[in-house]
């Protein structure tokens, strides 16, 4: 709407021409206070530069004086030659005389301090301190940083002037320290403006002196983003900025070097707050503006007066005749109480619109009667509405539908709330457009006020003023509450009928109990046959033949006939070439008094194939769990059988050292030996398929080994089998037994060769490489405990007789053969030996079709490492000391105590870990060395070690079991162990691990 200064009141009206003529001078007033306050802050701008000049300028003189006493230090001769009994007394006397100064030093070109005015207890190293660096660099003076002086423990700044030999090389450094305290006394000199101050900073930023509450900040940083601004600007500059304090402050700046530098050595601010600056300003314009103000009061107060007398009390006589008259009084006069002027012509005419309007009213009255009559008795709803959706009239009917007692009720009230929120957006879209002259329907959904729910359908339309103007919104409203609930209950089963059909993951179709013609189904049903929707809409179940094949026609009949559910599992191959298991439920459907088939099935094709892998699994992890408990048992007897081979070898050997060579008996002595060694042998092949055989570990490629191989492996298969070497490029290498590993290859090359018979056929041997993950290593031998990533493999592969898969269930059991004569332990130590290596095996036979042995062992990804295999056959030596040995077997303690008596040491003997302990407590300082058994009562061999290395962190332990060298060593890596020895051992073993024990102990006494 357009502003009218006519709509304005009389008093205002007057008051606005006083304010009017007062401003003009109020904008002279404000511009006059902003060019006083502008001048007041270019001089207070002007004042912080001739601070900061004033402040660098003594800063200049402080350095151009300590420069002269440098300078002249320099020259004087017992400097020249360090006299430093000479030299300190006029530093001292030089100190006295200029308090300014903290120190005066002087150092050598390595920084050390030779000379200095303050006494110290101990020579001082300078080299690091920025002075220092600086004048030895530049040869001119130098500047420092802000420190806390190690002689005066005071905060200092340091100036550096070097010494110059007489070839003019650095011959030293004079340092003169001024107490930075001395700032002070510089700011009590200085006749600074009120609350104004200044700081000094160093080279990094660090306050050196501050005029205000100086002890507070000095020797703490500047705030950084104001210090690089400072670095960055040039070097006089002025910032209107926040001080240390807060305060916003005028702030004038100047940079300081020294001849010959680049960066700066000091920082100078000074400030001036911006409140101070500026008081003067603020106080003129407050009295112009209070003398204005004054003056504007009274003006304004004389207008008030005029207006009330001469106009305001005349028209609230003409206000207040409207008002009588908007009431209905229709007998008011003012023409006698208004005369005069406009305002008395104003009056008469009011009395004649007063008569003229008492005419009219009556008509209206009669009008109205008569159409509201008309309208409570029309059964559907009247009303009307105004632009913003209150209520202006509605009749009975209406009334009954919002539930409402009476028009009073809810006249003037907003009809939206009544209409449910997802409906309440259109209603209003409606209202607007009726407005606009657009009429219009809407079914909708409203609550009453009494909670009720009803249907409404309301046609719209505008309703008109006698000057064609839109004044309210007349709507024709009807109650379909009823219709609407039967539509709606109609709407949600048909959609809830849809829904299972469309989601159901299961196959649904729905057949004429009469034709048995196809008359509904889902999609699901088609993707299950693996057909096309349209076709098997088509199709009539008696006329299917995977029906009638599986018995399912036979089943829906009696469906249809009796009305029992039934279900049944089929195996079906489909009318579009697709093989399922299917599990159906069929009933029957009365609709409309006709039978009808429902059917729904479901794909159970995957459930029986998760269920024989579930068998499979089971029956794969029995067997695995089957072979580690054999394995535990084997491992278990072999070092049992370990340790009485140990007492009958060790026995037999000690004879042999003490019969002469003439003896009769030594031949039997021989043979028990070799006996003996043929079961440790035995004993190894034990322990190679519980996987804990005895490695000798080395680093080698598999093709090279296989190629080494090959000549034997020709020699030792059938003249009619032909061997092929398949071998792939680039293995990486591993990290294996190379014998254990010959001896696998061997096993199932020959193995091979006897399946293959006397008949022709070929073994082909081959490598590679393959990445496993879970998935794959699932499907293998012994993958309970291997790691995902890189394996090589070889395989073994033949035409020969094959196996079933009773035999191949069998084959890794120990004493299992398929040969009349063996012992069956071959495939078992193959599986114990690839086991022991982290590995894997996959094995693929069929009866006639020949048989894959397929070894995966884990690839080698560190780097290279070599493994020196030691002398099996070293001669025994004599030592000297005192062994400890520990074992829980009286045979095996008696045995080596006579071993190691035959070797030249003392022996002390242990029967359990417990008891070790306590005797090394007592004996620590005379034992050399300690065989230590791993598996005893009360303290076993690695609790033991602990307790030992606890009371002596350097005490020699050699670890002795029947089990591999390899598994030990990784168990015991970074736990101080000297040495392993297995059992069974030979003296000449024993003397060996000894001997290298001692070597070691005189490498690194």
């Amino acid at each position: 709407m357009m502003f009218r200064p006519s709509s304005l009141s009389i008093r205002f009206l007057l008051l606005l021409i006083v304010f009017v003529v007062a401003l003009p001078a109020a904008g002279v007033i404000l511009y006059s206070g902003i060019e006083f306050r502008n001048a007041m802050l270019e001089e207070a701008r002007h004042e912080t530069m001739q601070l900061s000049e004033r402040i660098a300028t003594e800063q200049h003189n402080l350095v151009v004086a300590a420069e002269q006493l440098m300078t002249s230090l320099a020259q004087l001769p017992e400097v020249k030659e360090r006299d430093k009994s000479k030299v300190e007394p006029i530093l001292r006397e030089l100190l006295k005389l200029n308090p300014m100064y903290g120190n005066i030093t002087i150092s050598d070109p390595r920084g050390r301090m030779w000379a200095t005015a303050v006494p110290t207890k101990q020579p001082l190293d300078v080299s690091s301190r920025r002075f220092f660096k600086n004048a030895v660099a530049s040869g001119r003076l130098s500047s420092g940083e802000y420190i806390v002086s190690r002689i005066s423990t005071k905060p200092v700044f340091n100036l550096g002037y070097p010494l110059k030999d007489e070839r003019g090389g650095a011959a030293g450094v004079i340092g003169v320290s001024i107490n930075i305290g001395n700032y002070g006394k510089l700011l009590q000199q200085m006749n600074l403006p009120p609350r104004s101050s200044f700081v000094i900073l160093d080279h990094k930023g660090i306050i050196l002196a501050r005029g205000i509450d100086q002890e507070r900040y000095v020797g703490k940083s500047y705030p950084e983003a104001a210090f690089r601004k400072i670095q960055q600007g040039p070097d006089v500059d002025t910032h209107v900025r926040a001080g240390l304090q807060g305060d916003n402050r005028i702030i004038s700046y100047r940079k300081l070097r020294l001849p010959g530098e680049t960066t700066p050595y000091l920082y100078v601010t000074a400030g001036i707050p911006i409140e101070v600056a500026t008081r003067d300003a603020r106080r003129a314009l407050g009295y112009s503006i209070v003398l204005l103000s004054s003056v504007l009061f009274l003006a304004c107060g004389c207008a008030i007066v005029i207006g009330k007398r001469c106009i305001g009390d005349r028209i609230r006589v003409l206000e207040d005749a409207s008002e009588r008259l908007a009431g209905g009084d229709s007998e008011v006069k003012i023409s006698s109480l208004v005369v005069g002027g406009e305002l008395g012509s104003l009056a008469r005419s009011f009395d004649a619109m007063a008569e003229q309007l008492r005419a009219r009213e009556d008509a209206l009255a009669r009008s109205e009667a008569f159409l509201n009559t008309i309208i409570q008795t029309e059964p559907e709803c009247v009303k009307l509405l105004d632009s913003e959706g209150r209520l202006q009239m509605m009749n009975s009917a209406g009334l009954g539908m919002i539930q409402a007692d009476s028009l009073a009720q809810v006249q003037g009230a907003c009809v939206y709330d009544l209409v449910a929120p997802e409906y309440r957006e259109a209603f209003m879209e409606l209202t607007r457009n009726v407005f606009l002259g657009i009429p219009g329907n809407l079914v909708f959904e409203a609550i009453g006020l009494k909670g009720g729910r009803v249907w409404l359908d309301t046609h719209a339309v505008p309703f008109r003023n006698d000057h064609g103007e839109i004044v309210s919104l007349l709507g024709i409203t009807r109650d379909i509450t009823g219709h609407r609930k039967s539509e709606e209950e109609r709407r949600e089963n048909l959609l809830l009928f849809e829904s299972l059909m469309q989601y159901s993951p299961m196959g649904i179709r729905i057949f004429d109990g009469e034709s048995g013609q196809c008359i509904l189904l889902n999609q699901a049903t088609a993707d299950i046959a693996g057909g096309d929707l349209e076709q098997m809409q088509r199709q009539n179940f008696r006329d299917l033949r995977s029906w009638g094949e599986s018995g399912l026609v036979e089943v829906a009949e009696q469906v249809l006939e009796d009305g029992v559910a039934r279900v049944r599992e089929v195996d079906l191959h489909t009318s579009f070439g697709k093989d399922v298991a299917m599990s159906y439920i069929l009933s029957r459907l009365m609709i409309r008094d006709k039978k009808h088939l429902l059917v729904v099935g479901r794909d159970v094709s995957d459930e029986r194939r998760l269920s024989q892998e579930k068998t499979q699994m089971e029956a794969q992890i029995l067997h695995v769990q089957k072979l580690e408990s054999l394995g535990v048992l084997a491992g278990g007897i072999a070092h049992d059988f370990n340790n009485i081979l140990m007492a009958i070898m060790g026995n037999a050997e000690l004879a042999l050292l003490r019969l002469p060579q003439e003896s009769p008996a030594r031949s039997n002595l021989q043979n028990i030996e070799k006996s003996s060694q043929r079961a440790a042998d035995l004993a190894q092949q034990m322990l190679a398929y519980s996987g804990k055989g005895s490695f000798v570990i080395e680093v080698l490629d598999l093709n090279s080994l296989i190629r080494e191989m090959s000549h034997m492996l020709d020699v030792s298969i059938s003249k009619k089998a032909q061997m092929r070497l398949e071998l792939a490029g680039d293995l990486p290498p591993l990290e294996v037994d190379a014998t254990q590993i010959r001896q696998v290859i061997m096993n199932l090359v020959i193995n091979a060769s006897e399946a293959i018979g006397d008949r022709e056929g070929a073994i082909r041997v081959r490598t590679g490489v393959r990445e496993l993950d879970d998935a794959a290593l699932s499907r293998l031998w012994l993958n309970d405990r291997l790691q995902e990533g890189l394996y090589v493999y070889f395989e073994v592969d033949d035409d020969g007789c094959g196996m079933d898969q009773e035999t191949l269930s069998k084959i890794f059991d120990p004493f299992f053969t398929t040969k009349f004569t063996g012992r069956g332990l071959g495939m078992a130590a193959v599986l114990g030996i690839v086991r022991g290596h982290k590995g894997t095996i996959e094995v693929h036979s069929e009866p006639g079709r020949g048989t894959l042995f397929r070894v995966y062992l884990p690839a080698c990804r560190a780097e290279s490492r070599q493994t020196a295999q030691e002398e099996r056959h070293a001669i025994a030596a004599s030592g000297s000391g005192t062994v400890m040995l520990v074992d829980d077997e009286e045979a095996i303690r008696s045995l080596g105590r006579e071993m190691l008596e035959s070797l030249g040491y003392s022996v002390l003997t242990a029967e359990d870990g417990l008891a070790a302990v306590e005797m090394f407590q007592r004996c620590k300082d005379e034992v050399d060395c300690v065989i230590l058994d791993l598996t005893m009562p009360h303290l076993d061999g690695e609790q033991a070690l602990q307790l030992l290395r606890s009371l002596d962190p350097q005490v020699q332990v050699i670890l002795s079991s029947g089990f591999s060298e390899q598994e030990i060593t990784e168990r015991f890596t970074g736990r101080g162990l000297a040495g392993f020895i297995q059992k069974p051992y030979r003296l000449a073993d024993l003397s060996q691990k000894l001997q290298r024990i001692r070597a070691k102990e005189r490498h690194n006494p």
